[in-house]
């Protein structure tokens, strides 16, 4: 995007580009001062707060006035000068400038005796030039002669003159209290209008400064003593207001190439009742379409686009709302889970309470019901509503603001470090469309995209996606899934299917269901050749003969089938790992219950204890390490710790391998163990300092108590 499609906040000129219905109002204020006969000075005040549209006023009213040849308008933004000595010297020349234009043509005026005070080109500028014209204003020397020029002149041209002068309450105190000295000193030039246009709270208060005294609205009281016409900038009617608002707000959408739906408009408007309040000039409004116009097309596609605006908005309107909520990320995504949070609670009600009380003249109904719409767990707070976990995945499909995975990008303008765009996965379901069969792994659409530190983002990602990939994209996709196991990080926890990889086996497991009937198994006999995890293809079998309740029109597997794919992923397991000398109860402990079962199963009830033996006879630690691998760890107030090795595991173990023979490898290796106490040696809740030597502890009094346990 170039910067011509941001809109410059510029004043207007031309009675076309009246959006507010200003233009008959200066042009009364025009016409006014081009037929006013009494040939005094006169004085106009027009009062409006920054960003209100003064200075277009003040422009119609300059171009009313371009076909009334008695009238010489001369502008003068005393902003433009930076120090004291500049705001004088840019004063008097700017008229002497116009003056020397528009009527005085020879003889030695108003802009002569300030060109002759003046240094001449090439000599250093001494500022006490300038002050010698000040000093001959204010001591009065030659200023009623050069009045009598001025005046006389003006009658003799039959012209009268104007001077604007805008952006007065952008000066600082002291600029501001010298302008108003002056314009005090001048305003009974004969045939001269001034208009001075500012906010007249902040020059009130400058002015205070100065002539405080027993009154203390001294300020305003100077400023009637110099402002003989006062005049409020007619207000902008508010539906006026916030149609042009949306005007550029439509534009932004335009430009960054986004259609909202009718429910996504719906929802936005019903929250900009949010923003009423603070929208009460064409410049704010004017400044929250600019910022649309910068943040919409550089997230597009990668966070809601509603919530992008609404809270753009905030930014804008609540600024310190805004910081309130970017600094507190844990108090504003996902749900309450737990009981007892009313602390957090009031918590999060004080945030919001200090930052709105920042500012003024807010509704804050309005803004609580804007903020529960951008982040429900708000609802929570204040109407005590419940969300369910189900709500996590809505969310994050719609790239929410109040999810964890995107809050974010809102503040930061682009993806996090970790993160992966939403705009990287949809290129990558398109590349799988020209990823076909040997489906060499070097070519894997998923090489340049993931790695161990975003493979729960990108699976994540998938799996909102999953049920609308079509058959043709979910078929390649589940095979650079496998081939790309070995990535997905598989900490020991209890739900053990929320790891990356226990979340990208139940991905696949769907997409599987994705593709035709007739296709399935084909796919299924590739993943487990193709997968670089023994652990994913475990847990993928596992997953297999999991029916989707919210379609249960797609039959997945039948008995047969599922006997099919456990001896095919049993040979699988004997000829690329066992059979290649690699040590499972090492690489693969939280899946060693789950392997046994396989090969037991549907391999041949030989096949574990062919591979126990002799490798306990080899490594006596792999006695401690198939103990461990069969014992379930847990996560309570005592911390991690393993429960007591029972009988249902002992059993399960014991169905497998030869049990003297395991027995007979203990006593050799372990025999300081030997002692078997009358009763079971239980865990006591903890992280055991010897917990391999307990388990083998219990293992052998569940031996010698065949009834016991």
């Amino acid at each position: 995007m170039t910067n011509q499609h941001f809109s410059a906040d510029a004043p207007l000129s031309s009675k076309e580009e009246d959006k507010f219905s200003r233009w008959k109002f200066a042009e009364r204020v025009g016409q006014v001062i081009a037929r006013r006969e009494d040939p005094s000075g006169l004085v106009i005040g027009l009062y409006g707060v920054w960003g209100d549209g003064k200075t277009s006023v003040l422009n119609f009213i300059q171009q009313s006035l371009k076909s009334e040849e008695k009238v010489i308008c001369i502008k003068f933004n005393p902003w433009r000068y930076g120090t004291e000595d500049d705001l004088l010297k840019g004063f008097f020349f700017t008229i002497a400038e116009a003056l020397d234009t528009e009527l005085i043509r020879r003889g030695d005026y108003f802009k002569d005796l300030v060109k002759n005070l003046a240094p001449h080109a090439g000599e250093a500028i001494n500022l006490g030039w300038l002050g010698n014209i000040i000093s001959h204003f204010i001591k009065k020397v030659d200023t009623d002669e050069l009045k009598k020029r001025i005046e006389a002149a003006l009658e003799k041209a039959k012209k009268r003159v104007l001077i604007l002068i805008d952006d007065v309450d952008r000066l600082d105190k002291a600029e501001i209290q010298l302008l108003f000295k002056i314009v005090k000193l001048i305003a009974d030039f004969k045939y001269t209008a001034y208009i001075l246009a500012f906010d007249k709270d902040i020059v009130a208060s400058s002015l205070q400064e100065r002539y405080t005294g027993a009154n203390h609205n001294a300020g305003e009281a100077f400023l009637e003593k110099i402002i003989q016409i006062p005049l409020h900038l007619p207000a902008v009617d508010k539906e006026v207001l916030q149609q042009f608002c949306f005007n550029d707000i439509n534009s932004a959408l335009i430009v960054a190439d986004i259609k909202l739906t009718d429910q996504q408009s719906q929802e936005f408007q019903r929250c900009f009742i949010g923003f009423d309040e603070q929208l009460r000039t064409p410049r704010r409004a004017k400044l929250y379409g600019n910022t649309l116009l910068f943040s919409l097309p550089l997230l597009k596609g990668e966070v809601n686009p509603v919530d992008l605006m609404l809270i753009e908005g905030v930014r804008i309107f609540y600024p310190s709302l805004y910081e309130a909520i970017r600094k507190h990320k844990e108090f504003f995504t996902g749900i309450f889970q737990q009981e007892n949070t009313e602390s957090v609670k009031k918590q999060i009600e004080d945030i919001i309470n200090t930052a709105l009380d920042l500012q003024q003249n807010i509704n804050k109904e309005n803004i609580i019901n804007l903020l529960k719409q951008l982040f429900p767990k708000l609802n929570q707070v204040y109407n005590k509503e419940h969300y369910s976990l189900h709500h996590f995945s809505k969310w994050n499909k719609a790239q929410r603001i109040c999810s964890k995975n995107y809050f974010s990008r809102y503040f930061l303008y682009s993806i996090p470090t970790g993160d992966v765009a939403d705009s990287a996965i949809s290129s990558l379901l398109s590349n799988l469309a020209s990823w076909h069969p040997p489906f060499n792994e070097n070519e894997n659409p998923l090489n340049d995209l993931i790695d161990t530190d975003n493979a729960g983002n990108i699976i994540q990602k998938l799996t909102n996606k999953a049920k609308n990939i079509p058959s043709d994209i979910s078929y390649p996709l589940t095979i650079a899934i496998a081939q790309k196991s070995e990535l997905m990080p598989d900490p020991e926890r209890i739900d053990f299917w929320l790891t990356t990889l226990g979340q990208s086996a139940i991905l696949s497991s769907d997409l599987i269901q994705n593709v035709e009937k007739d296709k399935r198994a084909e796919l299924i006999y590739t993943c487990i050749d193709s997968a670089s995890s023994l652990a994913f293809k475990v847990t993928l079998f596992y997953w297999l003969n999991i029916e989707d309740k919210e379609r249960p029109e797609k039959k997945y597997f039948s008995e047969e089938c599922i006997n099919q794919f456990g001896r095919y992923l049993g040979r699988n397991i004997i000829e690329k790992h066992i059979a290649q000398g690699e040590d499972i109860t090492i690489n693969y402990s939280r899946v060693l219950f789950d392997i046994f079962n396989i090969l037991h199963k549907y391999v041949n009830n030989q096949c574990v204890n062919d591979y126990v033996m002799p490798l306990i006879t080899q490594d006596p630690m792999a006695i401690v390490r198939l103990l461990t691998a069969y014992t379930p760890t847990v996560w309570d107030e005592a911390g991690k710790h393993k429960v007591d090795f029972k009988r249902q595991y002992y059993n399960s173990l014991t169905e497998k391998i030869d049990v003297s023979a395991f027995i007979k490898s203990i006593e050799d290796n372990f025999s300081h163990l030997l002692d078997i106490p009358d009763d079971f040696p239980k865990n006591p809740r903890k992280e055991h300092p010897n917990a391999g030597e307990l388990l083998i502890r219990q293992f052998l009094w569940l031996y010698h108590h065949p009834e016991k346990g």
